[in-house]
Parts: C-alpha cells; structure tokens; sequence
C-alpha cells in the first residue's frame, strides 16, 4: 500500500515540475520580456530556452537566388531559382527533402555575410564557402543553354509593399565562373591568406 502512495506521489511530483516548466518556457516566449526578470531571480532559476520565434526583429523580406548563363560573351536572361518548396503533410515530422534547401539559404546568407563584410570588393567573396558551393550547384546541377561558357548568380531581396507590389533590391552579383573547372577566378586571393 505505502508503494502505491509512493509511485503516485513521485508521478505527481515530476508531472507537476514538467509542467511547471512547460508553463515556465511559454511565458519566457512572450515577445515583450517582461517576465524574464520573474525567471532568473533569486536563488531558484528555472532554465527555459529562448525560442521567440521572430525575434526582436521580425523578418520582412524575402530572399531570392537568381543565375542567368552568358554565351558568347553575351549575359542571358535571369532564372529564379526556387528555395523553398511545397512540404507534404508529414513534413512535420520527417522532412529529408529540407537538406538542399537548408544548404541553399545558408550558402546564401554567408555569401550575403561576407558581401557586406567586403563591401564593394567582390574578389574576396570569391573564396567563401558559401559562394563556392552556390556557384558549385549552379555549374553542376542545373539546366544551362546550349553554347553556354560562363554563369553568373545574384542574390536579390525583396520587401512587400502591398498585396499586389514588391520592392526589389539587388543584394550581390557574383563574377562569372566558367562551366567546368574550378569557380574561383585565378586572381583571387588563396584560401590560407584569406
């Protein structure tokens, strides 16, 4: 009898203390802060991550990957390339197919990192990791127009200005890259010096 009272206790007590700190972790959400003061006083500190979804700033543009292929030493029209795609139901769950778009928007972003970093130089951005895998995809896994030596990409940001407009600023332009070979131009400075 007394370990039947025993095991109900011990379950009502961790119950109890999870659900304390299920409560705890949705208050640490609220955007305004005012509770994190109540969470981290005294000597009872509760650890609740701090996943607010948008942050401080939420986020108001939308990314864009665009490449075009120049033939004959003449630029070709822009292609989007898509990012993101239509997740299936189960997405929720078991998303394998996030993997090249996750690296897609990563090797963007650091491209964007390192295009602000460098300012107006782009032979540098050249060398990053983001950029070599971005030109790496471009030359290797999509369709180009038949006679096509070189491709370019650009990254591009747009902000909605209403329902049916969007304003468009160009972000970065990369330096056309060959085809084959390496996409790294010959001048740019090497890896161990950067």
């Amino acid at each position: 009898m007394v370990s039947v009272n025993t095991e109900r206790v011990k379950t009502a007590a961790v119950t109890a203390a999870l659900a304390g700190w299920l409560a705890a972790t949705a208050v640490a959400q609220i955007p305004e802060q005012r509770f994190d003061g109540l969470l981290s006083r005294g000597k009872l500190r509760i650890p609740t991550p701090n996943w607010r979804f948008f942050g401080p700033n939420p986020g108001t543009k939308d990314n864009h990957l665009l490449y075009r292929d120049i033939t004959d030493g003449k630029p070709g029209e822009w292609t989007e390339i898509p990012i993101t795609r239509d997740r299936p139901w189960y997405a929720l769950a078991w998303n394998a197919r996030n993997r090249s778009p996750k690296a897609l928007f990563d090797a963007s972003q650091h491209v964007l990192a390192q295009a602000v970093a460098f300012g107006a130089a782009v032979l540098p951005v050249t060398t990053a990791s983001g950029y070599r895998l971005l030109a790496r995809y471009i030359q290797l896994h999509l369709p180009h127009t038949d006679g096509a030596s070189h491709s370019q990409f650009m990254l591009l940001h747009s902000y909605p200005t209403s329902p049916e407009d969007r304003h468009i600023d160009p972000v970065f332009v990369s330096m056309e890259f060959p085809l084959e070979g390496d996409v790294t131009p010959a001048m740019a400075p090497s890896l161990a010096t950067a």
